[in-house]
């Protein structure tokens, strides 16, 4: 499995929700109105070209340089205009106060010339840090330390950062906890909203996730939490992965993510944030493996997707996830994410992103 999609794993289980089942009658089906709280404004053809975004493959930093500005042609010609990329906090700052900036140096002046703009996800700690995830040990400095310089060495070209990976997950936070987390954010958001002013600073993005204590937090439990805590006073905007497979965003299962942002909404209303927007810094649905939807299904759920981000200025760019299909046997759902088989052969999803995005005056 990769380090920045949890796809293939609980996101696919159906009692999976952000912030609890919606009663019988608040899910519509119209591509207008999922239910969400969203579809509150015209996109048109400009916020549809501005709304379309590629979450990077987690093999992006193996690719050679020609394999990496290659998927990004690709990228372009679909359509996309966003990319999120990882600074990969692990590899860049292998001692403490020693940097390697060459590798993501390499991509993102390839992401410059390929004229799309960056979010910028900064994860994954460390061997040196000690005592990752606990208050009080330090390694929020650290990591605040290194979010700045990453801000300070790419701010002329990043449009937003985004403040770690599914942090309600133990997969990517020890032992996950909101408290924990808020002091990440406390240490990091004024850090990087001073290195950068012009940026987005996002609370990183949620996955689909059920109350299960050492393993995983849902997102109105850590949500709630964090509000309680006023740590979402240190971004200026939230970031969800709102994965909805096998339904479509409009779908009205109360275990469909994307149809319960409004729940989010409601929250950040109640807490005087209404003001900012969520990102869905990841989103799709696999071809195959165990519950594939296929390729014309997935084809469907990634364009309302798209429309329904476009259609609402409280959405920001949707990040879909991703741009190949990646090897990890026929059977995993986690190998048939890809809009495009491999580098040439486009999905039926990769065509209908294209033609979705044929007026957009890049």
């Amino acid at each position: 499995m990769n380090s920045l999609s949890l796809a293939g794993t609980s996101l696919i289980l159906a009692a999976t929700t952000f912030f609890g089942a919606l009663s019988s009658s608040s899910g519509a089906t119209g591509a207008g109105d999922p239910g969400t709280g969203y579809a509150d404004d015209a996109g048109g053809t400009h916020a549809t070209c501005q709304s379309l975004g590629v979450a990077a493959p987690a093999d992006w930093e193996y690719m050679s340089d020609r394999e990496f500005r290659d998927m990004l042609d690709e990228q372009v010609a679909m359509g996309s205009q966003w990319i999120r990329v990882s600074a990969i906090w692990k590899d860049i700052e292998y001692r403490k106060g020693s940097y390697d900036w060459s590798g993501l140096d390499s991509r993102m002046a390839a992401i410059s010339d390929a004229g799309l703009k960056p979010l910028m996800l900064i994860h994954q700690w460390p061997n040196w840090v000690e005592g990752f995830g606990v208050i009080g040990s330090g390694a929020a400095g650290d990591y605040a330390d290194f979010a700045e310089q990453v801000a300070l060495r790419y701010g002329d070209q990043a449009r937003a950062y985004e403040i770690w990976n599914e942090p309600n997950l133990e997969r990517f936070w020890p032992n996950p906890s909101p408290d924990a987390f808020a002091e990440l954010l406390a240490a990091a958001g004024p850090r990087l909203q001073a290195a950068d002013p012009s940026a987005e600073v996002l609370s990183g993005g949620l996955a689909p996730a059920t109350d299960d204590p050492g393993y995983s937090i849902s997102g109105k439990t850590f949500m709630t939490r964090l509000y309680e805590l006023g740590a979402n006073e240190h971004v200026t905007g939230l970031a969800m992965h709102p994965y909805s497979y096998p339904e479509r965003p409009t779908g009205t299962s109360d275990w469909n993510s994307f149809n319960q942002l409004h729940k989010l909404r409601d929250l950040m209303d109640s807490h005087g944030d209404g003001h900012k927007q969520v990102w869905l810094t990841e989103y799709g649905a696999p071809t195959g493996g165990n519950r594939g939807v296929g390729e014309r299904e997935q084809a469907a759920m990634v364009t309302e997707a798209v429309e329904l981000a476009a259609g609402s200025s409280n959405l920001g760019p949707v990040f879909l996830y991703t741009m190949y299909d990646i090897d990890l046997g026929a059977s995993d759902p986690e190998s048939h994410f890809g809009l495009m088989k491999a580098p040439g052969q486009p999905k039926q999803a990769y065509n209908a992103l294209q033609d979705m995005s044929e007026n957009c005056a890049f």
